[in-house]
């Protein structure tokens, strides 16, 4: 009955530490994506130096969390996110607004899939 009870608590504490890395990524994910979506609405009001900055800091954020990801999340995901960031940052300076447009909602629906694969939903289960 004890080796029953560690194992219980075994599967207890990996299930919490699994829905806990759902939610943390889940919040970085959220923030990435609005602080995106803001860079994005200050393009359209022509303010690309905010929209730079703003991406910027998004990029330094998830260069700060970038061994987490690594450990956490498939590498492929993560080199096609880094290579959109690049995308978004290159048409950022050029202030190409159709295609900085276009590269960054690409980016924002990378991070959100990207999300969306790691919550506990029948659909990932099955």
């Amino acid at each position: 009955m004890k080796r029953l009870w560690i194992a219980v608590s075994i599967l207890s504490v990996i299930f919490a530490a699994t829905l806990f890395n759902s939610w943390y990524l889940g919040s970085l994910i959220e923030e990435y994506t609005l602080r995106l979506s803001t860079a994005q609405d200050m393009t359209s009001q022509n303010a690309w130096s905010s929209a730079t900055q703003l991406t910027e800091q998004v990029i330094q954020d998830w260069q700060t969390h970038d061994f987490y990801f690594h450990v956490m999340l498939p590498h492929k995901d993560i080199d096609e996110i880094h290579l959109t960031f690049c995308e978004v940052q290159e048409y950022l300076r050029l202030e190409e607004t159709d295609q900085y447009t276009a590269a960054n909602a690409k980016l924002v629906a990378q991070l959100e899939l990207l999300a969306e694969m790691d919550q506990l939903t029948v659909k990932n289960i099955l």
